[in-house]
């Protein structure tokens, strides 16, 4: 587990997981990207699943900052998810896992309830709709997963249930 949120970080201990500490990682946007997304990286090297968590976007949500949540969600792209990608990749097998953990309304700063939008590739990946990762795309997919806990078993499985 690589996060700079003390529930995950508990929630890690529970399971038996390792906690990856970054230098410089913080639940806002002022984290190190960068050096989330090298230690993402190398932790493949070690590890059959990890799991890194950013919490920018939705801090940003709650105090109805848009311009933060996007400028953040763009340095995800760049420094962690551009990155694990790319290491990925040299891999024989791999699959990737994007998504976030809930909705953070910025008009209303409070979580919501809906579906979450999630961007899976890889390896026998089946593939039901590629495109772009949007709300809107997402929305016009025919790809829905009702039970969140089963969305783990679709990735482990290479989107096949």
């Amino acid at each position: 587990m690589i996060t700079g949120v003390d529930l995950l970080r508990g929630l890690a201990a529970l399971l038996g997981w390792d906690n990856m500490n970054v230098q410089g990682m913080t639940s806002f946007h002022d984290t190190n990207y960068l050096g989330q997304g090298k230690a993402t990286a190398d932790a493949l090297d070690q590890y059959d699943i990890v799991f890194s968590h950013i919490e920018a976007p939705d801090e940003a949500s709650h105090q109805a900052d848009w311009k933060t949540k996007v400028e953040s969600i763009e340095h995800i792209d760049k420094y962690i998810v551009g990155p694990v990608l790319s290491k990925l990749t040299t891999f024989g097998e791999w699959r990737i896992l994007v998504m976030p953990d809930h909705p953070t309304n910025v008009a209303t700063r409070k979580h919501g309830y809906a579906p979450t939008l999630f961007g899976m590739a890889g390896t026998r990946v089946k593939y039901h709709r590629p495109g772009p990762y949007s709300e809107k795309h997402a929305a016009e997919s025919d790809l829905k997963i009702e039970r969140g806990h089963e969305l783990m078993e679709y990735f482990l499985r290479g989107g096949n249930l």
